[in-house]
């Protein structure tokens, strides 16, 4: 077991800082951590779409995910080149919408709890961190604008389905974690100050080295531009509405090239082959000799 890599997940209400933490993280570990991106519908295609567009099958949809990740972990935390697997959001993003929405076709609480802990729970690698970034609605809808960039993006704007997150974030998900999460006020703090307390928890894990390269790195634009090879890419799995903005450069991994969007990353082979970035569906790439 010793040899196994943890797992650490950032979780919270939008706003918070997640996606932003992980594209500094991803920079900084490079080829020593692997990392899922938020889970995203959209681009998932064939028999891995959801099966109903209601927000229930949306819903259903993300618990599968979690489970198919939760099984993929355990593959990917044995991989000696991979010190620490990263994911932003997991299980908990689900239950948190069920608890907070009011969506009459939305999947019942209890529902998406049962299936966690009868299904998820039980397929979870040996060692899970959370961190749960928490963020005050106010700040939440000022760190983003206070505006749906997108009319589907609408109700995460929605004060309160962002005063009923904050409550299930603080009340509840820590009873939802595999071991107690850390619990990050975001609220004022700078982003060496959230990544420092990251850092504090990688090395009460034992990870030492990891720690220190986190706070040494020196950090990403927070909005580079789309690289040029990955554009059409981009283009045809959805553009803004299906991945966001940019939120890494181009990042050599592990002997190709990847760059992190909002709502997904892409990956380019050497053989110049792009695509999605899916560690469930792909091998883990081992480290370049």
């Amino acid at each position: 077991m010793a040899n196994r890599a943890p797992v650490l997940v950032l979780d919270g209400p939008p706003g918070a800082g997640k996606t932003s933490l992980l594209a500094r993280m991803v920079c900084a570990l490079g080829d020593e951590s692997m990392w899922f991106t938020e889970p995203n519908a959209r681009l998932a295609t064939g028999l891995a779409a959801p099966v109903h567009p209601s927000p229930a099958g949306h819903t259903l949809w993300f618990l599968r995910h979690e489970l198919d990740k939760a099984r993929a972990m355990r593959h990917l935390a044995a991989d000696p080149d991979t010190r620490l697997l990263i994911s932003d959001r997991n299980h908990l993003g689900a239950l948190a919408y069920c608890y907070a929405t009011r969506a009459e076709d939305s999947l019942p609480y209890r529902t998406a709890r049962d299936f966690y802990a009868r299904r998820i729970a039980p397929e979870l690698p040996e060692t899970v961190l959370t961190a749960i970034l928490l963020v005050s609605p106010d700040q939440s809808l000022n760190r983003r604008g206070n505006v749906a960039e997108l009319p589907r993006w609408k109700q995460w704007f929605d004060a309160g389905l962002l005063e009923r997150l904050h409550t299930f974030y603080v009340e509840i998900a820590p009873t939802l974690c595999p071991t107690p999460p850390a619990i990050i006020n975001t609220d004022g703090a700078t982003p060496e100050a959230v990544l420092a307390q990251i850092a504090g928890v990688l090395a009460d894990a034992g990870l030492d080295q990891t720690a220190r390269h986190l706070t040494t790195a020196t950090a990403p634009n927070p909005r580079p531009p789309l690289a040029d090879e990955f554009a059409d890419a981009y283009a045809e799995l959805g553009g803004l509405e299906a991945f966001g903005h940019p939120f890494t450069p181009p990042l050599t991994h592990r002997g190709s090239t990847v760059q992190l969007c909002q709502l997904g990353a892409l990956h380019r082979d050497p053989s110049g082959r792009t695509r999605l970035w899916n560690p469930l569906t792909a091998p883990a790439v081992r480290r370049a000799a």
